[in-house]
């Protein structure tokens, strides 16, 4: 009788894992119908549109990662593992051109014309000195 019992909540805990799996998939399906709204992408700029494909190229890819692993497959030595390395060397890659824009010391033009133009100042003579002089 016990057995039985065993096995009942393990159909129960079964089941439950199952539901949960399910409504966290209606949760996915949900977010990605929002990120695919074309709307949206449209207003982002073309900074927010690299991370934007990036994020959901990684997103894919980690998704089928996890199916290969439920089917046995090592993921490893699939050519799955290649194209992570290329995401995430792309990645990088957008990091790197971000921060240099973002991290790059900008000019400020009226300063720099304010700079010049009391460089080139010269003090007024005034006519006394200039009778003076000659």
């Amino acid at each position: 009788m016990d057995a039985d019992f065993e096995d009942l909540s393990h159909d129960v805990e079964l089941i439950s894992r199952l539901k949960q799996l399910y409504q966290a998939t209606l949760r996915f399906e949900d977010r990605i119908d929002l990120a695919n709204d074309p709307a949206i992408y449209d207003k982002l700029s073309n900074s927010d549109k690299i991370k934007y494909n990036l994020l959901m190229s990684y997103s894919l890819n980690s998704m089928f990662w996890m199916y290969l692993r439920t089917e046995g497959i090592d993921p490893t030595k699939h050519q799955i593992k290649n194209e992570n390395d290329r995401l995430k060397k792309s990645m990088e890659r957008a990091k790197q051109i971000n921060d240099k824009n973002t991290l790059m010391p900008r000019v400020d033009k009226n300063a720099a014309q304010r700079f010049i133009r009391n460089s080139l100042w010269e003090p007024k003579v005034n006519e006394k000195d200039n009778n003076e002089n000659k």
